[in-house]
This record gives C-alpha cells, structure tokens and sequence, in this order.
C-alpha cells in the first residue's frame, strides 16, 4: 500500500461523505476512518457510507478524542505514505495528480499550501493565511518556521516508516493535540520541501473542535504551546518557540490567571515573543479562536 489517509471523525457523516467524494479511488490508497464514539444514528451513517466508498472503520468504545483516535489510525496504516484529514474538510482536485508524484519526492516530511472557506456558504476563509505565509517565508527567505510551526496534521504528507522509527504520536488531550506532533516531525525529518499545490481545503464552522473556547479547551492548548516550547528549547531552537501572549491576555476570563502565571514562571517562558503582533491583535484572536469571519 502507498498511501493511507486517516480521519478521526465524531457526529459528522454528512461532512465525511464530502470528505469522501474528494479523496481518488486508487488500489494503492487506504482510507481509515476511526469514530470516536459517535451517536448511534451517526454510526449508521458511517456503516451505510460503506456501502459507496471502500474505507476501514474503527469504532471507539469510549470517547477518546481526535488526538487519540489519529494515533489508533496510525497503528492500524499500512501505506508507505500518511495523510490526515478531518472529517469536516476535504482535498482539492489536484490531489489525484500529486500523488502519481510523491514517491519520487523521496522525503519524510512535505507540506503543501492550503486553502480555507466557510463550511456552509464555501466563501473564502481565513484559515490558511498563516500557513502559507510560513511556506512562502521558507521558498522566498528560507526561513524554517514551516518545519515548528505549522501546528496541523493536514495539508502534508508524512513517510510513515520515518513516523514509526521515531514513535511520534499524538498527545491524548482535548485541544492542541496536534501541536507536539507537528512540531516534533519537522524537528527530526530527515529529509524535508514544501510545495505550492494546493491539496487540502480546511473549513470553518460553528461547533468545531477547533473553534471551542472554554476553560477547559483553553487550559488544554495552553499546556501544549508550553510543553512544545519546551521541546522547542531541548533542541536549541528556542527562536522557534510559539508565542504565549494570548494566553496571558485571555487567562482572566476563564479564571486561569494565576495558573498561567504560574506554569509560565516554572517553565521560564519568555512572554515577549509575538509582541509585535500586538497591533492586530484582533487578528490575532481570530486566528487563535479560529472564529467564522462574518
């Protein structure tokens, strides 16, 4: 098997069957769809959409989160090659002809520009601009930022041995899974490019994983920037570190202010990095909160 693309879905079949309609039917191309226990009705859904595309389901007994069902996906991948997607998103047309030219790139690590619209109204979003901008940074200015801080599964294309031989998973929490993941392939790929094919498009929504802001959520992603940042240092790459200024700025309204304080102190962070982003700082917040632009 060349590729396997793994997708942690929850509550979503209408999505996934988009998700689905996108990614080409080759012989040489798994998909592994692994629910993470999702309402009953949903599940049906799920086992009906097999009856129209070939993919393998798993099914989480308990919920898990998106963070552990991508690692239950990884066991389970056979393809030389791994992509993720979430269920909610879906690839570009031209991911039928880059994959004819994968292999050839012979590389642990690609990352792929992408684009982002509204998941209802399918008008541009915002979603990619930081993404692309790290790409573009590295193909004008060779700037490495792409290999620490494109904090997200998709829009790439792993070489899975490099995967295993290193035992990146991702963290089981409930925000900002991905970060230590992403962050920590691009520090030990061996063999790294960017592309400027346009493969994946990232959507936004209301309800999403990704734009819920509670405390819960919000302490979750602020110990991953800080547990990267320290993986960031144990490499030397301490330029490289995430910025932690919006959680210091936002700590007061989840009643967190004093646990900030206090990790940020343990873990000597240094809270001016990202200071010049202070002038647009509502972009920032959109950013951060990956809020729909209305």
């Amino acid at each position: 098997m060349t590729y396997s693309i793994i997708i942690p879905h929850k509550n979503s079949a209408e999505l996934l069957h988009r998700l689905m309609k996108s990614i080409p039917k080759r012989e040489d191309l798994e998909i592994i769809v692994v629910d993470d226990f999702s309402q009953e009705n949903e599940k049906e859904k799920l086992q009906h959409l097999q009856k129209f595309y070939n993919f393998k389901l798993h099914l989480n007994s308990i919920g898990k989160g998106a963070g552990a069902s991508r690692n239950i996906g990884l066991e389970m991948a056979s393809g030389t090659y791994v992509l993720f997607a979430d269920s909610d998103d879906y690839f570009t047309p031209a991911l039928a002809h880059e994959l004819d030219r994968i292999p050839a790139y012979d590389k642990d690590l690609i990352c792929y520009k992408v684009n982002s619209v509204d998941s209802q109204s399918y008008q541009t979003s915002h979603r990619h601009h930081f993404f692309n901008e790290l790409i573009t940074n590295f193909q004008q200015r060779g700037k490495m930022d792409v290999r620490y801080k494109y904090s997200v599964p998709w829009g790439k294309v792993y070489r899975r041995r490099f995967i295993e031989q290193h035992r990146i998973r991702f963290a089981e929490v409930i925000a900002g899974n991905d970060m230590w993941f992403s962050c920590l392939c691009g520090i030990l790929c061996s063999s790294f490019t960017v592309k400027e094919e346009i493969l994946y498009t990232v959507t936004v929504r209301e309800g999403s994983i990704v734009n819920t802001v509670n405390p819960a959520y919000f302490k979750s992603r602020f110990d991953e920037t800080i547990r990267v940042n320290d993986l960031l240092r144990s490499y030397h790459l301490s330029r490289y570190q995430y910025s932690v200024l919006y959680f210091v700025s936002n700590a007061h309204k989840f009643g967190l202010k004093a646990y900030v304080a206090k990790q940020l102190l343990a873990h000597r962070s240094n809270i001016l990095i990202g200071l010049e982003k202070i002038f647009k700082y509502k972009q920032v917040l959109v950013d951060r909160e990956n809020r729909r632009v209305k």
